[in-house]
């Protein structure tokens, strides 16, 4: 056998800087992964500068989030009651492809699957028979939008956690979010420091040596993490990895934000995010257990602050000046090396997409996965870094083509923004010969072959055909010979959606069912559990 003579030294001491949803998940889940709370296990310290917390908004997640809650020992009920969460069953997009004045629209993307006839996919009997039928592409396909349009949880009560006869994801408060995985992290042995990092001191190949504190003095590790956001103080500026815009491809620069308290705090709540398309970006809802999560998504090229406040205020209607709105600033783009040497850049010092579908957090998740997968010796950094860097790099490129698609297939030309969105110049030439090649015939299965694919076929032909893009089918008839049948199961849907319905329960009433329980954050993997309730 041949191979590179390299130290076997594990790294054993990992310094995460910042705090927020990014670096307590950090610490979380490595303290998990690398058995921080066994002995012999790696020494995780997590420092900032201060205890202050992530302003609490709403965030919207996608399915993998059930995982990494499920590997840090955190009970599901837990979970929900501690960060305020519902939830979610799709995204709602309203006023995405018609200017709303004339022609309001909407569509649901979901995460359920098509169904089949035969060997082939629903969804190519739809664009064969969509001249024909009333239904739209994922009421033909699946049965999953009438029940978000019914209001139904995705499981009962009873169903194992993390499992449900439904796809699901949540919606919850990142703030709380923040609080719950700290506990968690001290429970299982992170060390915790408040501290302001004044220096980084670096070493002559280039990695960092230490961090000068100045309530800590020097702090030193294996390995550090750069949790610290869209300052990115040691990725960028300590390691001097350079940052890559996306601003000619996603105009979305800006946000403001505020939380909605519910009319009536006994409301239905939607199992779905509603994204609701404006007049120089979108506005996001996010319903959690007791208030809402609104804001306006914009791009500071077609619009200004006060215009964007206005839209926003407009939004939540007659009530809005009991609510005060906070602007935000989004670096969108990412870093093609966001490992480099010993400094690892995870969440928003690493990369941003804006949140049109939900991948924030699943960018931390996914990121933190790869680097225990790839965590190499300590003289063999290249090499995961090498790895990790290149699968990071490709989930960014289909994050960003799948966000731009909701863009430019839109019909809007009631602003400059909208025009903009759909100018060639505009598109990545990955989205363009997409686009291009799927004007002639069905997406295919294999063109999505799973991670680092965040967006997979079903994803992809949902925002399609909901934005009415049009594929011409014409002389595929005897490869798709089951027209009838196709018609025939579509049809069933609908019953099968009340049946679905009588067996499902309602969301809000399954969300109270789950408040209203006791909290404990179970066993798992021979750690013991935490037992508290908060009043």
């Amino acid at each position: 056998m041949v191979y590179r003579d390299k130290s076997m030294a594990r790294i054993q001491k990992i310094l995460i800087v910042g705090g927020g949803t990014s670096g307590w998940l950090s610490a979380a889940y490595l303290a998990r992964m690398m058995g921080t709370y066994r002995p012999g296990g790696a020494e995780i310290t997590l420092v900032e500068a201060s205890d202050i917390g992530t302003i609490g908004v709403g965030e919207a997640t996608i399915p993998p989030i059930r995982t990494i809650v499920a590997a840090l020992g955190i009970d599901e009920a837990t979970f929900m009651q501690e960060t305020s969460a519902t939830y979610k069953l799709a995204i709602k997009f309203d006023n995405w492809l018609k200017n709303p004045k004339t022609d309001p629209h909407s569509y649901y993307h979901t995460f359920g699957k098509f169904s089949q006839v035969g060997a082939d996919l629903m969804a190519a009997y739809w664009v064969m028979d969509r001249a024909n039928t009333k239904l739209n592409f994922v009421d033909y396909t699946m049965m999953e939008g009438r029940l978000c349009d019914i209001g139904c949880g995705p499981k009962r009560i009873d169903d194992l956690q993390f499992q449900g006869p439904l796809q699901y994801a949540y919606h919850f408060d990142a703030g709380r979010l923040a609080k719950l995985l700290k506990k968690v992290s001290a429970h299982n042995g992170v060390k915790h420091l408040i501290g302001k990092v004044k220096n980084v001191v670096m070493a002559e190949d280039g990695s960092i040596a230490a961090l000068e504190t100045e309530e800590h003095g020097h702090l030193s590790a294996d390995l550090y993490l750069d949790c610290t956001g869209f300052s990115a103080h040691l990725i960028e500026k300590a390691m001097k990895v350079p940052f890559h815009p996306y601003a000619d491809i996603l105009f979305c620069d800006k946000a403001v934000a505020c939380q909605v308290a519910y009319e009536d705090p006994a409301c239905e709540i939607p199992p779905y995010t509603t994204s609701t398309a404006q007049e120089n970006g979108w506005t996001w809802d996010i319903p959690l257990n007791d208030r809402r999560g609104i804001g306006y998504v914009y791009s500071s090229r077609h619009t200004d602050k006060d215009r964007a406040e206005e839209v926003a205020r407009g939004y939540i209607g007659e009530t809005t000046s009991e609510y005060e709105l906070v602007h935000l600033d989004m670096r969108v783009g990412s870093r093609r090396e966001p490992w480099r040497k010993n400094c690892v850049a995870i969440g928003l010092s690493g990369g941003f997409v804006e949140p049109l579908e939900s991948t924030g957090i699943y960018l931390v998740d996914i990121a933190l996965r790869w680097l225990v997968d790839f965590m190499p010796s300590t003289e063999s950094m290249e090499l995961g870094a090498a790895s990790f860097n290149k699968m990071m790099n490709a989930c960014y490129a289909d994050v960003v083509d799948f966000v731009k698609m909701h863009y430019c297939l839109s019909e809007r030309t009631d602003t400059e923004f909208w025009i903009d969105n759909r100018r060639e110049s505009s598109l990545p030439d990955s989205l363009l010969d997409k686009l291009e090649s799927w004007r002639c015939r069905m997406p295919g299965i294999y063109e999505f072959t799973g991670i680092p694919n965040v967006f997979g076929l079903t994803n992809y032909m949902q925002v399609m055909y909901g934005m009415e893009f049009d594929t011409d089918l014409s002389g595929y008839e005897s490869r798709y010979g089951h027209l009838d049948a196709a018609r025939q199961q579509a049809q069933q849907f609908g019953a099968a959606a009340m049946g679905g319905a009588e067996l499902l329960p309602r969301h809000r009433a399954l969300i109270d069912q789950i408040y209203s329980g006791g909290f404990q954050i179970q066993k798992s993997q021979g750690r013991p559990g935490m037992v508290k309730r908060n009043s």
